[in-house]
């Protein structure tokens, strides 16, 4: 852990606070020690002493980071893996991302820049869904320019598919019962070794060289991002009418989300008013100003928006949160808190916080 007795000022192991005696309070800020994220819950703490060192109060905390899929330990994967299923399992709930991810609402989550922010709220609604079971959980992500064996592998999110193009789960993990639409198993053939090579897609250092400005930064959901979509020969995941039906994609969008994040910490773009760090692009429409409020959290169904709002607001979790229930761009750009003072609650393990 790292404290700050302000938000801007240097980091430190350890604070020193002089507390009133009228029991006023003193804010200070805790934050995790870059480079050092938990692997398990509650593995890290906070001590209060006194002058002497004398333990006056302990809390045990964790510092919880999207993390490289490839890279997690057995517990981590296993803890997502758990989470993920039950979450399938609850047909209902799970009915929400694949409703707000289908045809009808292609022209509103695609093709325009609001691309980016969109996505952010729905890895953020899928997540915050994950941890209402699964507090500990986050989603990790698919670096998809770089070989990546230990997610492709029956243990995690299925090795080589079966003749008729099902992935191949072991017998303890639980995506082996994934089901959608009461038909069970994940047909998905990539085209390229993961094992020794990423997927055909521009490379991480090419995508944040897109440009300085987001309309600039925003082709990448040209390639890398269609571009990982595609580089599954065979599946849902290849149609953005069906994609959510293959548990791999939220870890894809969830490394396109942490290039946006990379992207950002690099060149500063936190301020949703700047249009270098966001832009509605030409051809805009509702749904891409920095103040509109993003489908279907609003439950706008008149047109131009889809026909339907599934899932109601998005979910909050017990602690202050952003984005809010009915989120809007400027909600999910700012997403460490740089310029608006709160977060959304997340972040990656090679994207510094400050």
């Amino acid at each position: 852990m790292i404290f700050r007795s302000s938000y801007t000022s240097a980091e430190q192991n350890t604070l020193l606070l002089t507390l009133p005696g009228d029991g006023s309070p003193v804010n200070f800020f805790i934050g995790g020690k870059f480079g050092s994220p938990s692997s398990d819950d509650q593995d890290g703490a906070i001590s209060l002493v006194d002058s002497t060192n004398t333990v006056l109060l302990q809390r045990t905390v964790m510092v919880r980071v999207r993390k490289n899929a490839n890279n997690l330990t057995e517990r981590e994967r296993d803890r997502f893996l758990d989470a993920f299923s039950t979450l399938n399992a609850s047909t209902a709930v799970y009915q929400i991302f694949l409703d707000s991810h289908n045809g009808p609402a292609d022209p509103e989550i695609h093709r325009r820049n609001a691309f980016l922010p969109w996505h952010r709220a729905f890895m953020s609604s899928f997540e915050r869904h994950l941890q209402v079971g699964f507090p500990s959980v986050t989603v990790p992500y698919w670096n998809f320019d770089q070989p990546s064996p230990n997610i492709f592998s029956p243990d995690f999110m299925g090795s080589t598919p079966n003749s008729v193009g099902r992935v191949t789960f072991s017998s303890t993990n639980p995506l082996r019962n994934w089901a959608i639409g009461g038909v069970t198993g994940v047909i998905r053939i990539l085209s390229f070794n993961s094992t020794t090579s990423g997927a055909p897609v521009e490379s991480e250092t090419g995508t944040l060289a897109l440009g300085a400005d987001f309309d600039s930064f925003s082709f990448m959901e040209n390639d890398p991002h269609d571009f990982a979509h595609n580089s599954i020969s065979t599946g849902p995941l290849r149609s953005q009418a069906t994609a959510t039906q293959d548990p791999l994609f939220f870890l894809l969008h969830s490394n396109i989300d942490r290039l946006w994040a990379k992207w950002q910490w690099l060149r500063n773009r936190f301020n949703a008013s700047d249009s270098n760090s966001y832009s509605p692009g030409t051809g805009a429409r509702i749904g891409d100003f920095v103040t509109d409020t993003m489908w279907p959290w609003n439950g706008a169904t008149a047109p131009p928006r889809p026909p339907t709002a599934p899932g109601g607001p998005l979910p909050q979790l017990a602690f202050p949160s952003k984005p809010p229930p009915v989120p809007t761009i400027a909600d999910v750009i700012d997403y460490i808190g740089r310029t608006q003072g709160n977060s959304n609650n997340f972040d990656y393990d090679d994207v510094p916080f400050v």
